[in-house]
């Protein structure tokens, strides 16, 4: 009986000394969760949102930065800036390297390109456009083989977007007025929608050599301008004056033509060796401004269409 007792005194004399488990600490029941691993960057799925303007005009540190990135499907690119942890998309382009149709010099030896770059610098609205590059690689210079031409779309109602549809083979981009061109995914030639282009023109004489024939039919305004070798914006190019051209055609069949001194910025800043060919004009109301006063169009259609909001909040 003793010895029973002896052990039981040991049982709850051990049990006294190795009390209760102690409950964790608040510093670490409430320790933050470990950081997530970032995600591995989308360049088709970040093309493909539709995005209003970020800002009215581009922050100048933003102005030129940009660096390109591959996509998985070819001779489609991506342009992209990092303000800050994260990546920014600010434009796509694809090539068309050789087709039946636009480019039938790119299928007997390489080289020969005709590229489409949507752009929009900063993801603001204030330079949004299209630029195509006809490199017709004849010469071997740069001047004389490149033949530029840029549209610019207005309203500007969103930024360029950019679709994939697989099962059909075709590339959909959204305009800035949110209206749509198609392209063939594998060619990158036009099939239609909003833009309607020519063949690339391959004449040896770069003086007769014609500019990309892109052109806009959908139901808004386009600018474009063009130039061989040279900034398209230019008012005047190895002392020739050049023009831009204003098209509405779901209202006007013929097209209007100003200077693009009305457009952009042609005088260099101090320090500068060339116009920077920043645009002149803030909003689209201003742009349709300039419009009416040089063509003596009536836009009253278009300002209803505007965009109220400036940019995003």
């Amino acid at each position: 009986m003793v010895r029973f007792l002896l052990i039981a005194a040991g049982i709850v004399l051990l049990a006294a000394c190795s009390g209760t488990p102690e409950k964790p600490s608040d510093a670490v029941s409430k320790a933050p969760p470990a950081p997530l691993k970032p995600q591995r960057f989308d360049s088709l799925a970040e093309l493909a949102e539709v995005s209003l303007p970020e800002r009215a005009q581009i922050r100048e540190p933003f102005r030129y930065e940009r660096s390109i990135g591959m996509t998985p499907i070819n001779d489609v690119r991506y342009f992209f800036y990092e303000p800050g942890v994260e990546r920014e998309v600010v434009g796509f382009s694809f090539r068309n390297t050789g087709s039946p149709k636009i480019n039938p010099a790119g299928i007997k030896r390489p080289g020969p390109r005709r590229e489409y770059s949507f752009m929009f610098s900063d993801r603001a609205r204030e330079n949004i456009y299209l630029a195509i590059n006809d490199d017709v690689k004849l010469s071997g210079r740069f001047s004389h083989d490149n033949m530029f031409r840029e549209l610019h779309f207005f309203p500007r109602k969103q930024l360029p977007a950019m679709k994939v549809d697989h099962a059909n083979g075709t590339i959909l981009v959204t305009l800035p007025t949110g209206e749509t061109a198609q392209f063939d995914q594998d060619t990158k030639e036009l099939t239609g929608g909003a833009l309607i282009e020519a063949p690339i023109d391959f004449n040896r004489s770069r003086h007769q050599r014609r500019n990309p024939e892109v052109r806009y039919k959908g139901d808004y305004l386009a600018i474009t301008v063009a130039q061989r070798g040279e900034a398209p914006r230019r008012a005047k190019v190895w002392g020739q004056t050049k023009y831009a051209e204003v098209h509405y055609p779901s209202r006007y069949k013929k097209t209007c033509r100003i200077s693009p001194k009305h457009l952009w910025d042609q005088r260099p800043k101090p320090g500068d060796d060339d116009p920077t060919l920043n645009m002149l004009h803030r909003s689209d109301a201003e742009i349709f401004a300039v419009v009416e006063r040089q063509c003596g169009w009536n836009l009253a259609a278009l300002k209803d269409s505007a965009p109220r909001v400036a940019e995003v909040e």
